[in-house]
């Protein structure tokens, strides 16, 4: 299963040791939305436990001090702790292991964003668009299906349109995945030697990685970035139509704000320079996105 990595037996798992390697950070520090107020107390609930699971995972992922081995060992500690639905001491495994006799899906989908997790941990690179995508249909989709199962079985609601909306919903989050890569490229880089962007596009516009080192963009590194910001935008007109189709108020609106933001963050990273400053949306801009999300 891990080629290279297969012999990792020797490392021990302690849950207390596990604990101290989590950042702390928490659904504030995100750049959309995690359950908004739109969304009602009784179902963010749910949707903040999933969270901190999948923030769990990548604090263990993202390490600085643990080495690759070490990483896939946890991980994969952590995927035989969700099957198996063994309750441990990180409170982050035993709160999205508690919903799984009330809500099914929950451990087909954290078990799933423990695969891209592993993706991160053995380092793997990305040679162009489609493997890209590949990555992200476990990163980033299995949140945004998690959310409509869980609101539609909350709500008692049938599943219709459900291929036309698991489509847009997959298209938005694989589209805020990409636009949180580009964002934290140049730290990625630094600090954990990863690159998402995929190798095809460096070398169309006669690029290396050491870009990275720069506080500055060339013209090349910006028209590489206005390239996927426009794939990316591509995905995110796709992913309008499916969006409106979801039936619940709060739902819908919740996902035309994140929708907003995404558009937003993509005009944000065309004008302003990924490797000068950290791209992120001012309050006026956030306010703006939820906003127009109500109303339309």
């Amino acid at each position: 299963m891990f080629g290279k990595e297969e012999n990792i037996s020797n490392f021990k798992i302690e849950e207390k040791d596990v604990i101290k390697l989590l950042s702390g950070k928490t659904f504030t520090d995100e750049n959309f939305p995690v359950s908004s107020f739109v969304i009602k107390k009784n179902i963010q609930k749910y949707i903040r436990a999933f969270y901190f699971f999948a923030r769990t995972a990548d604090d263990i992922a993202d390490h600085s001090t643990l080495i690759s081995q070490e990483k896939v060992k946890i991980l994969t500690y952590f995927d035989n702790i969700l099957k198996v639905e063994k309750k441990t001491s990180i409170t982050a495994l035993n709160n999205i292991i508690n919903f799984f006799p009330e809500i099914s899906f929950a451990k087909k989908y954290s078990r799933n964003l423990l695969k891209a997790f592993l993706m991160d941990a053995k380092g793997k690179k990305y040679k162009n668009w489609d493997d890209l995508v590949f990555y992200c249909k476990y990163s980033a989709n299995p949140v945004g299906r998690f959310v409509i199962d869980l609101i539609y079985q909350k709500k008692n609601l049938q599943h219709k349109n459900f291929e036309e909306i698991y489509f847009a919903s997959d298209c938005l989050c694989t589209s805020l995945q990409i636009i949180n890569h580009l964002q934290d490229c140049r730290k990625d880089f630094l600090q954990l030697e990863r690159v998402y962007i995929p190798d095809f596009f460096f070398k169309k516009h006669s690029l290396n990685k050491k870009i990275f080192n720069l506080e500055e963009s060339n013209v090349n590194f910006s028209n590489l970035v206005n390239e996927i910001v426009e794939k990316v935008e591509i995905m995110l007109i796709k992913s309008n139509k499916g969006l409106k189709m979801i039936e619940p108020w709060s739902l819908r609106k919740e996902t035309l704000i994140i929708l907003n933001i995404a558009k937003r963050l993509c005009y944000s990273l065309k004008i302003n320079d990924v490797l000068r400053k950290n791209v992120k949306l001012s309050r006026i801009d956030l306010i703006f996105c939820f906003i127009k999300g109500i109303i339309l």
